[in-house]
């Protein structure tokens, strides 16, 4: 199994500055993605590997330029959004 930390992709992403904000109301503290079944089950394997596949997205990094930059911010104001749509009660 190959595990990729959020603090690797920042390195590979070659971030000169971090920031931590705290961990929102029920976000867990670990999550993977487990491809075992599609693996099994299609034979499938990754044909690129994390390092090869942030190098390939940094060289076409132009594609993504209009896309918005999340901050501690928006992401407060998204989640709020988020936590009233999961305590809606249907009639």
């Amino acid at each position: 199994m190959i595990l990729v930390s959020v603090n690797r992709l920042v390195e590979l992403l070659g971030a000169k500055k971090t920031v931590h904000i705290p961990k929102r109301p029920g976000e867990p503290d670990i999550t993977m993605a487990d491809v075992s079944k599609i693996r099994s089950a299609l034979d499938w394997r990754a044909k690129v590997s994390i390092e090869d596949g942030v190098k390939i997205m940094l060289n076409n990094i132009d594609y993504w330029q209009e896309a918005p930059v999340w901050t501690p911010e928006s992401i407060a104001d998204a989640a709020s959004v988020w936590f009233k749509c999961l305590a809606y009660e249907s009639a």
